[in-house]
């Protein structure tokens, strides 16, 4: 993935939502340069996200969890395929993913010549 933005800088915002209300969402590039760092309703999270034949594959080094999702995941989807338990940060995911995705920046998985 090569962004012309500089590492921390605002990539852009989107929003998420539960069934309590609404909130903005930041997504930045990650201080490494190689992922991102998702804020909204008191949640920072280092996220990195690759497309693949199995849909999204989506680490989340904070909690030290991961899984594949589709494009248009919900916090339900991030709730059991990622195994994130809170509900606001699992919606936060979610809409960061989908702006993520919609704006063509997840990466693709490099192949791995074996042998």
């Amino acid at each position: 993935m090569q962004l012309a933005k500089s590492r921390g800088a605002l990539l852009g915002t989107t929003i998420a939502r539960d069934g309590e209300g609404m909130w903005p969402v930041g997504i930045s590039l990650s201080p490494s340069g190689d992922g991102f760092e998702v804020c909204g309703r008191g949640t920072s999270l280092q996220v990195y996200i690759f497309s693949s034949d199995h849909g999204y594959l989506v680490s989340v080094p904070t909690y030290n969890r991961s899984g594949y999702v589709p494009a248009d995941c919900s916090a339900g989807d991030i709730m059991e395929y990622v195994d994130l338990g809170n509900e606001v940060d699992s919606a936060t995911l979610a809409a960061a993913i989908r702006w993520i995705v919609k704006a063509g920046l997840a990466q693709g998985i490099p192949e791995v010549a074996l042998g």
